[in-house]
């Protein structure tokens, strides 16, 4: 295929966007956090313009709290930084310079990795950031923003009683240090409860399963919900599982194939399948053992599959093909026995039209 020349047709005026922000920012980023940077650039170009968080709300169709969100986002991420008034009131948006930001660095330190960590693939699990325990100030700094405010309001009302203080601890952490957005956390906690899942450390395990791939947004939790549902119903259909729900270890096992192997569901559901054929029952071990030869291998296809087959069989036949041979090549007796130690020992013959006639008799 050949290369697309970019051209620039006009000579109109433009907005500047450092290369290091599309190079190290924009590809991990919420596209709405993106939108919302963009048009900030754009307004510095353009100092008539009007950029209150209401106007940015108006101008994308967020609303201001989606806004607010997205201004924090890359305050954290050092790329600017919010002035307050007395009254707690956004008075300033200061930009700051991409060669004192620091690209690598910064977002090392937002994600809990280093470079090389985030383009290894999503096979590999990422590094968490380590659990802290916040002290009662930082509490108090949190219980101060409407943010949090509200989402431990939003959890309160799922969880269906007051948040303990281990709870709220959690959602902190998942908040400020998996850099969890709140309707992810919301999200999170909903569809748990909805599966009678209302334990925190439940929605724990599930928030540190999204950080290791790499989750951080609504819209990719709930593409990982859409996949992950279609992995468990091939699943359930190639094991024949319809009357009731897989547990919770047999979801881990789901879990890894689809998620760590990064299996097709037509995979995972044909190692079911030969699951079923080659033991007459269900087995998420047997069909992992199944998997993990195929991972060995590096099949990755119906073909691959197909393949090892065929290799399969063929080393099957090649073994048994001299214990064949010996056989056949085996000396036998007069009488057509094989000449073994028993051949020592005389062998009976039998006139088997004799034998029905005399049974006949009997029976007269």
């Amino acid at each position: 295929m050949a290369d697309i020349l970019l051209k620039r047709g006009s000579t109109h005026a433009a907005t500047y966007v450092p290369n290091t922000f599309i190079d190290e920012y924009m590809t991990r980023a919420d596209g709405e956090f993106v939108k919302v940077y963009l048009y900030l650039l754009r307004c510095m170009n353009s100092p008539g313009m009007a950029c209150s968080i209401c106007d940015i709300a108006d101008k994308f169709d967020y609303t201001e709290k989606d806004v607010t969100r997205a201004l924090k986002y890359w305050e954290k991420m050092q790329l600017l930084h919010l002035e307050f008034n007395d009254r707690r009131e956004l008075t300033g948006i200061c930009l700051s310079d991409f060669t004192d930001a620091g690209g690598a660095e910064v977002h090392a330190d937002v994600s809990g990795t280093d470079s090389s960590t985030d383009s290894a693939s999503p096979s590999r699990p990422r590094q968490i950031p380590e659990r802290m325990e916040y002290t009662p100030g930082q509490l108090l700094q949190f219980s101060e923003d409407e943010t949090v405010k509200e989402l431990l309001f939003v959890s309160e009302r799922y969880l269906g009683h007051p948040l303990n203080t281990s709870e709220i601890q959690t959602i902190l952490y998942w908040l400020d240090k998996l850099d969890f957005s709140q309707d992810l956390i919301e999200y999170l906690i909903e569809q748990c409860v909805a599966k009678n899942h209302a334990s925190i450390r439940y929605m724990d395990k599930i928030a540190m399963a999204w950080a290791e791939n790499g989750i951080h947004t609504l819209a990719k939790a709930k593409q990982d919900s859409a996949v992950h549902s279609h992995a468990v119903h091939a699943v359930c259909k190639a094991f024949g599982i319809s009357n009731r729900s897989l547990g919770d270890a047999e979801l881990k096992y789901v879990e890894k194939w689809s998620h760590q192997m990064e299996f097709s569901d037509e995979l995972i559901a044909l190692a079911c399948q030969k699951t079923i054929l080659s033991i007459h029952q269900i087995s998420f071990g047997y069909a992992d053992t199944i998997l993990e030869s195929w991972k060995r291998q590096n099949a990755r296809t119906l073909n691959d599959i197909r393949l090892l087959d065929a290799q399969y069989q063929e080393a099957r036949a090649r073994k048994s093909a001299p214990a064949e041979k010996s056989k056949a090549a085996s000396p036998r007796t007069a009488r057509g026995t094989l000449a073994n130690g028993f051949s020592n020992f005389g062998q009976r013959t039998y006139n088997y039209d004799e034998l029905e006639r005399e049974l006949l008799s009997h029976a007269r």
